[in-house]
């Protein structure tokens, strides 16, 4: 094991600490490593369904400009680096070896003053303080969880987004779309405006907070925007009467690139001109968003997790890959599992359900039982490989396998699919 090897297997130690929230000692981490959060500009995102879509493509189009941009989200799929991204190009090695160096003697000194810090803490401290050290001047951030008490919100941001909010981790955000839509609405700060995408239920919500805090709340509007055409490639999307070709598939993007132009347009930094939408929206890749990874046998790994999410991948998988098909789901324990399974199982002919390799994951025998009762045909594989070697064994002429339900369960499919097929 390398030296990096071990400071990540410490860093993921931590996790045995659980979920904690509050804010407070992520501040002090940062206090002790010098506040690298006031040293670049914030674009601070949070939601249930499409942030990291959102925050891809808003950090596509500043890159496309020529702005030192940086992109910070979780989980990662395949690599601990992707989670830390400057321009195109994700941390290397050797520095994300020197941010946990550095991290966690201090990380010890806190633990014996009774201030234990988790690993999504001291991630984000890692993240913040390699762009302070990288001259970024923005940074677009994804709120890990909820909004209020995230670490990431640690930040004092020059714009906030929000994006579609559904029932998810209810034991943590709350039982209700207001409660939730109230963690969310957290990220919002005193006169920074604030671009939101959302259903008419939580609008209240996002708009007391705003009125509260004295800030400027843009909604973008259905009428907006409009889904032009969609195939394995990408979507063209009109906003406003413009087309734009976005480099991801799915008919939710079109919302999450909407989202992101009018964010741009709010943000108002005169140096992204219209080339730089249209081209930071084509190039920016934003992988297991319906993405076909294998094409013989023919596989798309998503990553879709809320009910909202599933509704419209039940739309656009058969739009794309036609009918049949067989799923492939593995999902946390935290999400809305009998909503996932009503919307999705009447929708394939098979269903295999699987565990995705977390501490978090959902037995495969429960996710099994809740698409019993809308497919007719559902087996149990508890390790996803072996679910994707079921599916293709049974997989009938023309059909397609698609894997989904968690990003865990999509890494977990990447890890498999690139040593049984070398993709």
């Amino acid at each position: 094991m390398n030296h990096l090897q071990q400071s990540l297997a410490w860093l993921f130690s931590l996790n045995a600490r659980g979920m904690k929230f509050g804010l407070e000692n992520t501040r002090e981490l940062l206090r002790r490593l010098g506040d690298p959060q006031r040293d670049f500009k914030s674009i601070h995102v949070a939601g249930s369904n499409g942030k990291g879509s959102v925050c891809a493509l808003i950090h596509s189009i500043l890159t496309e400009a020529g702005i030192t941009a940086a992109l910070y989200t979780s989980p990662h799929l395949l690599r601990f680096n992707e989670r830390m991204v400057i321009g195109r190009e994700q941390i290397n090695d050797y520095e994300l070896s020197e941010l946990i160096d550095r991290c966690r003697p201090i990380t010890e000194e806190m633990a014996a003053e009774g201030k234990e810090l988790t690993f999504f803490e001291i991630t984000t401290a890692m993240a913040f303080l390699h762009f302070s050290e990288k001259g970024v001047e923005y940074a677009v951030l994804e709120t890990g969880m909820g909004g209020r008490l995230d670490s990431t919100n640690v930040v004092d941001p020059m714009l906030s987004v929000i994006t579609p909010i559904s029932l998810e981790h209810s034991e943590y955000l709350g039982r209700t779309l207001s409660e939730i839509a109230s963690e969310k609405a957290g990220i919002i700060k005193a006169e920074t405006p604030v671009v939101a995408n959302c259903s008419m239920d939580v609008r209240d919500v996002i708009s007391s907070r705003a009125v509260e805090l004295g800030t400027a709340l843009h909604f973008l509007e259905d009428e907006d925007y409009s889904l032009s055409s969609m195939d394995r490639g990408g979507i063209v999307l009109e906003y406003r009467g413009t087309e734009y070709k976005v480099g991801i598939s799915g008919s939710i993007q079109a919302g999450n690139a909407a989202t992101s132009l009018l964010a741009l347009e709010i943000l108002g930094d005169e140096r992204v001109k219209q080339e730089d939408l249209r081209e930071g929206l084509a190039k920016c890749r934003w992988p297991c968003r319906m993405e076909l990874v294998v094409k013989d046998p023919p596989t798309v790994v998503d990553v879709t997790h809320t009910t909202i999410g599933a509704k419209s991948l039940v739309k656009d998988f058969p739009a794309v890959y036609g009918p049949g098909n067989i799923l492939v789901i593995g999902v946390l324990l935290d999400k809305d599992l009998a909503g996932m399974a009503s919307t999705m199982g009447p929708v394939f002919r098979k269903v295999v359900a699987t565990e995705p390799d977390s501490d978090r994951g959902m037995a495969a025998d429960a996710v099994g039982r809740a698409f019993m009762h809308h497919c007719d045909d559902v087996t149990v594989e508890e390790r996803v490989g072996d679910a994707i070697d079921l599916a293709y064994d049974n997989m009938e002429k023309g059909e397609t396998v698609l894997v989904t339900g968690s990003l865990y369960t999509a890494g977990d499919a990447l890890r498999w699919l690139a040593k049984k097929t070398q993709f």
